[in-house]
C-alpha cells in the first residue's frame, strides 16, 4: 500500500511538472503568434457627441434588405483581411462577431457573459436576461455589458434567436447593455473522433469538447471590455442589488490577493475574475479542450500557475432554474440551497463596529452578518474563548437579539454550545463585565426579548455584544444574521 501511494505521488508530480512546462512553452508560443498574425482593417469609427463609439456593421453578405442572413461557416466578408485559422487569439475584429448590439471604446466596470444552446423542449434564456436587467438599477446599466453567445452551429436557429431577442430588448441591445455574439466557424478546430478520455460516449466528448472552446471564446472577446468579467449560464435567476453587492464586495476585498469571486456554489455560475486574467485562461481551455472538461481544466489552471484561494461570497447571487441540460438527455434538477433573496428578521441593528478572533474563510467578514446587504460570515473551528463581538457608536436600550447560524447545505456548521452575552461598561476600547442573556441552540440559534420590567437583565446604556465560544469546535461556522432591536 505505501509502495502503491508513493508511485501514485511521484506519477502525479511528474504529470504536474510536465504540463507546467508545456502550459508555459504554449503561453509564450501564443503570445509570439498572437504577434505574427496580420493585422486587420480599420473599424468602422463613428462620432456620436466627440466620442469614439463602434458602429455596429453587419457584414454585407449577412444583409438582406436590412434583415440578418446567417453567416457561412468558412467564409467572411472580402473587405475583411483575416487570417482562418482555428487558433486562440486570432479574433482581432470583433465586429464579426457581432449580430446584435451596439459595441463601445468605453470601458465598463462589470462584463456579464452568458454562452447558450439550443435545450430540447426548454428554454430559460429569457427569464434570465429579466432578471438580470430588471434587478439592474438603470444607473448602473451604463457599467455593465452582458454579452449573450449564441454558441450553436445551426445558423437558421442563430437568425430565429436574434430575431426573437430583439423584439423583447431593442432598447437594451440599443443602449449598449446587451450584445449579442456569434463564433466564427474556422475558429474551432476539430470536434468529432476525439479521445475518449474518462470512458465518456462520442457525444458528450464532443459536448464537452465544444463547451471549452466556446467559453475560450467568449473569454477572448469580453477580456477587453470591462474591469471584471462573470460567467453565468443561461438558466438562472437573481434578485435585486446583486450588482451593488457584487461590486460593493470586489471593493472590500482590494487589498487582498484573489484570482477569483465565486458568487455561486453551483457549476461555472456566478464566477468573477478581472478581465485581464481571462485570456490566459481561455488559451488554456483552448489547449486542452479535447482533454478534459472545463471544470476540470480550471482546477488544473489553478494549481498549475499557483494561484491563491478562491473568495466565496455567501449566501449564493444566483438561482439555477434549468432543468433540461444542453446535452441531449441530461436532466439536472440542481437547486443552490445557499440562494437568499432577504433577511430573515426585520430588525433595525444600530450603528456598530463588528470584530472576532475566529479564522475566517474564503474571504467573509464578521461584519457581513451584521449588515443590511444579504451575505453570510464563514469561518473555520472556533476555538475555546473565540468571541465575535459588536460595538456599537453609541450606548443603545437593547430590545431584542436574534442570531442565526448554519444554513440548510451545512446544518452542522452552527453554534450549539456558544453565549450570548452584553457589557455596558467600555474603556480603552475593551468591553469588560461581560453578562451572558442567553445559549444557543442544538441548532444553532438563539432568540432573546429583553423585558425593561426584569431588572436581572440589562437594558439601558447597552454598549457591547458578543458570541462567546467556551470550548473548542471540531466543525466550522456560518453566521448567517445578527439582527438587533433597540430604542432610541
Amino acid at each position: 500500500m505505501i509502495l502503491r501511494y508513493r508511485l501514485y505521488k511521484s506519477h502525479t508530480l511528474f504529470l504536474v511538472i510536465t504540463l507546467t512546462f508545456v502550459v508555459h512553452f504554449y503561453l509564450l508560443f501564443s503570445h509570439h503568434n498572437d504577434a505574427s498574425i496580420s493585422r486587420l482593417d480599420d473599424l468602422d469609427i463613428g462620432r456620436e457627441n466627440n466620442h469614439h463609439i463602434f458602429v455596429p456593421q453587419i457584414p454585407q453578405h449577412n444583409r438582406i434588405k436590412g434583415n440578418l442572413k446567417p453567416s457561412q461557416d468558412d467564409t467572411h466578408s472580402s473587405s475583411t483581411s483575416i487570417s482562418q485559422c482555428a487558433c486562440f487569439g486570432n479574433l482581432k475584429n470583433k465586429s464579426i462577431a457581432l449580430l446584435e448590439g451596439k459595441q463601445s471604446y468605453n470601458p465598463g466596470y462589470l462584463t456579464i457573459g452568458i454562452p447558450t444552446v439550443k435545450r430540447p423542449n426548454a428554454d430559460y434564456l429569457f427569464k434570465t436576461l429579466t432578471s438580470l436587467i430588471n434587478n439592474l438599477d438603470y444607473a448602473d446599466q451604463k457599467i455593465v455589458k452582458i454579452i449573450v453567445f449564441l454558441a450553436d452551429f445551426d445558423d437558421q436557429y442563430k437568425l430565429q434567436r436574434v430575431e426573437e431577442l430583439k423584439k423583447t430588448y431593442q432598447p437594451w441591445l440599443n443602449s449598449g447593455l446587451l450584445q449579442i455574439i456569434q463564433a466564427p466557424r474556422w475558429y474551432y478546430p476539430k470536434l468529432d473522433n476525439l479521445k475518449r478520455n474518462y470512458n465518456d460516449s462520442p457525444r458528450r466528448v464532443y459536448w464537452r469538447s465544444k463547451q471549452c472552446i466556446d467559453y475560450a471564446f467568449l473569454f477572448e472577446y469580453s477580456a477587453t471590455l470591462s474591469q471584471y468579467y462573470m460567467q453565468l449560464e443561461d438558466d438562472v435567476i437573481t434578485f435585486h442589488g446583486y450588482f451593488d453587492i457584487i461590486r460593493n464586495y470586489i471593493h472590500h476585498q482590494r487589498s487582498k490577493n484573489w484570482s477569483s469571486i465565486h458568487f455561486s456554489t453551483l457549476g461555472y455560475i456566478g464566477k468573477l475574475y478581472r478581465s485581464s486574467d481571462i485570456i490566459e485562461l481561455g488559451r488554456f481551455f483552448y489547449w486542452f479542450y479535447d482533454e478534459h472538461p472545463v471544470d476540470y481544466l480550471i482546477n488544473f489552471y489553478s494549481n498549475l500557475k499557483m494561484l491563491p484561494p478562491n473568495l466565496v461570497y455567501l449566501p449564493s447571487l444566483f438561482q439555477h432554474i434549468g432543468i433540461k441540460s444542453s446535452l441531449k438527455g441530461k436532466s439536472q434538477r440542481l437547486k443552490d440551497i445557499q440562494f437568499s433573496m432577504k433577511r430573515v428578521y426585520n430588525s433595525n441593528n444600530p450603528p456598530a463596529k463588528v470584530t472576532t478572533t475566529l479564522q475566517s474563510y474564503g474571504g467573509t467578514e464578521p461584519e457581513f452578518a451584521y449588515s443590511k446587504i444579504v451575505a453570510y460570515y464563514w469561518c473555520k473551528q472556533p476555538l475555546a474563548k473565540d468571541t465575535v463581538t459588536l460595538i456599537f457608536d453609541d450606548h443603545i436600550r437593547l430590545i431584542r437579539v436574534a442570531v442565526l447560524t448554519g444554513d440548510k447545505a451545512r446544518r452542522r456548521d452552527c453554534f450549539h454550545t456558544a453565549l450570548l452575552q452584553v457589557s455596558n461598561n467600555y474603556h480603552n476600547q475593551h468591553c469588560t463585565d461581560w453578562i451572558t442573556i442567553g445559549n444557543f441552540e442544538k441548532y444553532g440559534k438563539v432568540d432573546i426579548k429583553l423585558d425593561k420590567n426584569n431588572h436581572s437583565l440589562p437594558y439601558n446604556r447597552i454598549k457591547c455584544l458578543r458570541i462567546f465560544i467556551p470550548r473548542k469546535y471540531l466543525n466550522w461556522v456560518i453566521l448567517r444574521e445578527i439582527a438587533v432591536w433597540s430604542e432610541t
